[in-house]
């Protein structure tokens, strides 16, 4: 029998992982873009493992619970970059939490609270919670490798209208993020810029995320990420110096000791947000784009969606 073609638009985290799964069957797999890793925006990823702005959409418990288990398996692996981190979600006092459906989903097990007596000055509660941290720039290369071996095309290529490709192969997948405004003239997708500063590592130190003031410090090899700012509709992928400035003294509010840690650099990205991800199949092409800041929460969740999709 023939194999299919099938052509994956889009290199990040959502490309990749439906390579992955697509890897393991029968297909002629082409990855299509017009950048890889180092030079896309999954790399600039925190990518700690949580549900960020997902937590609406009940498909996304499922998609998260997968990629939760896929980096747990990985753990072993030392090429591949993930480990398994605590993280300390706090809520300061004065503020009104909303409600915490994030929880549903966390496997279970993996959360628990951290007693009162245990918090520090100004923090009303507390979460501890275990979640896979995904170093980007280990295992996005590792991926590439990995499918690069299982026979994967990677074709370097930016693709201006979907006519181009579609008529060339069975399916075509299109992970093309913010790229999807353009190919899909889906206004609904909008930029979202993060900034975040990177200062000396010190890994043994966990997690530490507030969501209100925001705050997210994550303790990755390269550097400790200190993030972060949450700006729609902003396409500039520069860093300010005043923001980078806010976020580092956020830090040192709650870490006073990260002082003594040199600051190395500050980077920006552009996460896709739209009000709901698309999973979808429309003719042969299946849409997997709009993941906002949660792409390697749900990738592998919402890559098996698509495989499915494939199939039937």
């Amino acid at each position: 029998m023939k194999k299919k073609k099938i052509a994956i638009i889009g290199a990040g985290i959502s490309g990749l992982s439906c390579a992955y799964l697509l890897s393991k069957k029968n297909y002629t797999i082409d990855v299509i873009a017009k950048a890889f890793s180092p030079n896309i925006t999954s790399n600039k990823a925190a990518a700690f493992w949580f549900p960020y702005h997902i937590r609406n959409d009940k498909r996304g418990v499922r998609w998260a619970q997968k990629s939760y288990d896929f980096y747990v398996s990985l753990y072993n692996v030392k090429s591949a970059g993930i480990s398994v981190k605590q993280l300390i979600k706090v809520i300061g006092k004065n503020i009104i939490e909303e409600d915490p459906v994030w929880i549903n989903f966390l496997p279970e097990g993996s959360c628990s609270m951290i007693p009162e007596s245990d918090l520090p000055e100004g923090i009303a509660k507390a979460y501890n919670v275990a979640v896979p941290l995904i170093e980007t720039q280990i295992f996005l290369p590792y991926l590439k490798n990995y499918l690069t071996k299982a026979g994967v095309n990677f074709i370097q290529k930016e693709i201006n209208k979907l006519d181009e490709v579609s008529n060339e192969y069975d399916c075509v997948i299109n992970c093309t993020a913010l790229g999807a405004v353009k190919l899909c003239n889906d206004e609904t997708i909008i930029p979202v810029r993060g900034q975040v500063a990177l200062i000396e590592t010190k890994t043994d130190f966990p997690i530490y995320l507030d969501n209100e003031k925001p705050l997210y410090i994550v303790p990755r090899k390269d550097a400790m990420i200190v993030g972060g700012t949450y700006e729609e509709n902003v396409y500039d992928e520069a860093t300010e110096p005043s923001t980078i400035q806010t976020l580092l003294n956020n830090a040192y509010a709650f870490m006073p000791e990260l002082k003594q840690q040199k600051v190395i650099g500050n980077w920006a990205g552009l996460r896709p947000y739209r009000p709901t991800v698309r999973v979808e199949k429309e003719n042969n092409i299946i849409h997997n784009y709009g993941h906002g800041g949660s792409g390697f929460t749900l990738a592998f969740g919402c890559a098996e969606d698509v495989a499915g999709m494939l199939e039937e």
